[in-house]
């Protein structure tokens, strides 16, 4: 397509928005709408895989000991963890120490209000294991219930995967919503158009006449549809970018950024704002092919 022709498919595809302003602000609204979903389901849906994989990173399985075992039994089981050869690393961590870890990471909350080091400690000694494969967490714990001067073992059973049927349910009802805004999007863009095609219906009568080519008369139409669904997608870009950075200031500065983290912003950003864009331009041009299938008899 030549430069002068893609100009004035641009120029009379802005010009059928402008004569249809009250119908074309619609349609950009409904698409603004439905985009916002959606952006909102990328978040949710990138930022669950995201905490997802950081569990499997960071999964580990804590055997609490029963109180005064005594420091020989302690080295004594600790040598044998290490010698398991589904490990990772182990490390032992006395209830003073626990103590402390508790202290610096909850420093400015009320949750370790009542705890001190004037033998009021309620903490257990532990050992934390971390597999080599997470995977095997289950099974490792499992054999590790039954050894002599072990109080309890933990492992976080069924978090990562509470947390992924959360986020597929979630996924499906934002799906559906979002499907039927989509379907309302590119009814109202397919409006639009309509009303275009109806307005130029005596230069397109012409341009058939001096022999336009069917693509030459369709080309404004496909142009005005993409440029309402992109004028749809900026708004949400930057109201999902902006509510997610500040999601992430509350979180990082507040006491949960230890135990709950998000994707950074310069990771999630592009694909989100990419996404949206996509598809803001997939239903414009999805509502222009519907109008000029059924309007345009050419």
């Amino acid at each position: 397509m030549k430069i002068e022709t893609l100009t004035r498919h641009l120029r009379e595809a802005y010009r059928g928005v402008q004569r249809n302003l009250a119908m074309s602000f619609a349609a950009i609204s409904a698409v603004a709408v439905t985009l916002f979903v959606f952006g909102i389901f990328l978040i949710v849906a990138f930022n669950m895989r995201y905490i997802s994989n950081e569990l499997d990173k960071q999964v580990a399985i804590t055997i609490s000991l029963k109180e005064n075992l005594g420091q020989a039994k302690i080295s004594e089981m600790v040598n044998k963890l290490k010698a398991d050869p589904d490990q990772k690393s182990v490390e032992y961590v006395s209830k003073e120490e626990g103590l402390k870890q508790i202290k610096e990471q909850w420093s400015d909350t009320q949750f370790i209000e009542g705890l001190s080091d004037d033998g009021s400690n309620p903490l257990p000694d532990v050992i934390r294991i971390q597999p080599k494969n997470p995977d095997m967490t289950g099974k490792m714990a499992a054999r590790f219930e039954g050894m002599p001067g072990v109080e309890a073992v933990d492992y976080g059973q069924g978090v990562t995967e509470r947390l992924l049927s959360f986020s597929g349910w979630l996924r499906n009802i934002v799906l559906i919503f979002g499907f039927g805004l989509a379907g309302l999007s590119a009814f109202l863009i397919s409006n639009t158009i309509k009303l275009t095609i109806i307005a130029r219906h005596r230069e397109i009568e012409i341009q058939r006449l001096v022999g336009a080519s069917n693509w030459f008369i369709r080309w404004p139409f496909f142009f005005e549809g993409s440029f309402i669904g992109v004028s749809g997608a900026v708004f949400p870009i930057i109201l999902v970018l902006i509510l997610y950075q500040a999601a992430l200031s509350v979180i990082n500065d507040g006491p949960t950024y230890g135990i709950f983290k998000l994707m950074p912003m310069l990771s999630l950003g592009p694909y989100v704002g990419g996404s949206i864009l996509l598809l803001g331009a997939f239903i414009g041009v999805t509502g222009s092919i519907i109008s000029v299938h059924r309007f345009l008899k050419i």
